[in-house]
């Protein structure tokens, strides 16, 4: 019969435990494990000390709180609605400073309206056939006088000469105070475009679309007409 010392078969006895095991002596009553005889093992062990209960095992600190995403990039701000259809969108744009002085009639000058001025600002979209105008003027006098449905007008005609108003915008309004003598017309027309004025038998603005202006803005003016100074109070060319 084998007699295993404690320094194998104790510690493997005991081998789940947790704490190291201590021997104090070697030997004492014997112990009888199993019940057969060809299956009995007899060891003789002392006192074990066990030692004290390891403690329980630290608690795992807390996962670190995850951070906030950061926020995805502001979107660009979206089109406004005249943007989305073309309103605003300009294939190109235009500016004539109006003066007494370019006014003719037929190739004469005429003085104009002495001492009134205007700017006439012009964006053309030639896709949709659409202008939008900022009409100014100033120290206009009298009334406004054409034949036409209004006197404020694109006109085609090459610097030094006259020809058929085209386009018809409505007539500047007082801004502010009325003894400043400030006029002004804003907003965007769409063709088809018509004047009242009517040539050989059809109206001037018939089948006249923006991408003319475009195609060659010398040959046009702006310009206003008053009853002081029929012919044109201001005028000047796009180009």
């Amino acid at each position: 019969m084998m007699n295993p010392t404690v320094s194998s078969l104790a510690l493997l006895a005991l081998g789940a435990y947790a704490s190291p095991v201590a021997v104090r002596q070697t030997t004492t009553e014997p112990i009888q494990l199993g019940g057969g005889s060809n299956s009995a093992i007899q060891i003789t062990i002392s006192q074990i000390d066990l030692g004290a209960a390891a403690p329980p095992a630290a608690a795992a600190p807390p996962a670190p709180e995850a951070l906030p995403e950061a926020a995805p990039p502001a979107a660009a701000p979206e089109a406004a609605a005249g943007d989305a259809n073309g309103l605003f969108s300009f294939s190109s744009t235009m500016l004539a400073n109006a003066t007494p002085e370019q006014v003719v009639n037929g190739t004469e000058p005429t003085g104009g309206l002495a001492g009134a001025s205007g700017t006439f600002s012009f964006g053309l979209n030639a896709a949709t056939d659409t202008i939008c105008y900022n009409i100014t003027l100033n120290a206009f006098q009298g009334d406004f006088d054409s034949p036409a449905t209004t006197a404020t007008h694109i006109h085609e005609a090459a610097a030094g000469q006259s020809g058929p108003p085209r386009i018809a915008f409505p007539n500047p309004v007082p801004v502010g105070d009325p003894a400043a003598g400030v006029m002004n017309s804003v907003g965007c027309m769409k063709g088809p475009f018509t004047t009242g004025v009517v040539m050989e038998g059809a109206d001037t603005g018939n089948g006249f679309t923006v991408a003319q202006i475009e195609a060659n803005p010398a040959g046009f003016f702006a310009d206003v007409h008053s009853s002081l100074a029929v012919p044109g109070a201001v005028r000047g060319q796009l180009a």
